[in-house]
């Protein structure tokens, strides 16, 4: 599980969200942690921004993390950048991070990659990009996984995503859900080729043989399986929400460029559908220290 954590947030989020979860999730972990918060043009310029914001910021660390026995140990800056991603991936590769946790922002559109999109497509660390919602006290954890895939990279994107899923579990106890999603072809589908009801009973005898096998390298006690058939961006999603799962893991190819941009990446798909936390691992991350 983390144990250096690197947690970015804004003047004006809301909550101290990022914060928040960040204390959630250290404080079983004795975890270090290191908060940075940014200010750009429309924050304003002035030292007494920076005075002001730097005082905030202390109080909000202050109040969430009274009872945290190492909080004479957190680090936090406020830094000002009209590019925070970039700030952040030349911070990364000058520090040593196994997590880092940022409030989510959804405003993306086809010709705007939103930080956090961006931050997941250039770090080879985990991201917990954070939502409003606070955990319970046995939270629901659902992993998203394709245990079709043969080739090495799938393979060591699955066992990554497994390793912070068997983590997560025996670090918070939590309730844990692994979800299969059969692909169908899109086009198929709404050529009504395909009835996907029919599709997902023909092929379930298989794909639940896959799923135990993946599994069957970790230990995970007590974990329940779900197969389903159909595009993971919309299956992922309505089984986070029949689940009311709290925090959802899954992996992501960090697709880059024209590729990134016309393709898309499906962890931003999904991530664009969830109304919960997503915990997303890139294929690179596979040397991730969890304790």
């Amino acid at each position: 599980m983390a144990k250096t954590i690197l947690v970015i947030t804004n003047a004006y989020e809301e909550g101290n969200c990022s914060l928040e979860k960040a204390h959630d999730i250290a404080a079983p972990l004795g975890a270090e942690i290191d908060v940075v918060r940014f200010i750009t043009d429309a924050n304003g310029r002035d030292d007494n921004t920076i005075t002001s914001q730097t005082e905030a910021l202390k109080a909000s660390l202050n109040s969430i993390f009274q009872d945290y026995e190492q909080k004479d140990s957190i680090k936090s800056q406020v830094v000002m950048t009209e590019d925070v991603a970039q700030w952040v991936v030349e911070y990364c590769e000058h520090n040593d991070f196994d997590l880092i946790i940022k409030a989510g922002h959804r405003s993306e559109s086809l010709f705007h990659t939103p930080c956090d999109w961006q931050l997941i497509r250039n770090l080879s660390i985990p991201v917990l990009i954070a939502s409003q919602q606070r955990w319970k006290c046995k939270h629901v954890v659902m992993a998203a996984v394709n245990p079709k895939s043969t080739d090495d990279v799938h393979h060591e994107l699955n066992k990554s995503i497994l390793e912070w899923t068997q983590k997560w579990a025996q670090t918070f106890d939590a309730e844990l859900h692994i979800v299969y999603s059969i692909p169908v072809s899109n086009v198929l589908k709404q050529l009504d080729v395909v009835d996907v009801r029919e599709y997902e009973r023909k092929h379930r005898g298989e794909a639940e043989q896959q799923l135990a096998a993946l599994l069957s390298d970790f230990d995970l006690p007590n974990v329940h399986m779900h197969i389903t058939a159909g595009p993971p961006e919309k299956t992922i999603p309505h089984w986070a929400d029949e689940l009311k799962a709290e925090l959802v893991i899954m992996g992501s190819m960090g697709r880059q460029g024209i590729k990134g941009l016309l393709i898309g990446n499906l962890a931003e798909k999904v991530m664009h559908n969830l109304r919960t936390d997503s915990l997303i691992v890139e294929n690179t991350a596979i040397t991730a220290k969890l304790g």
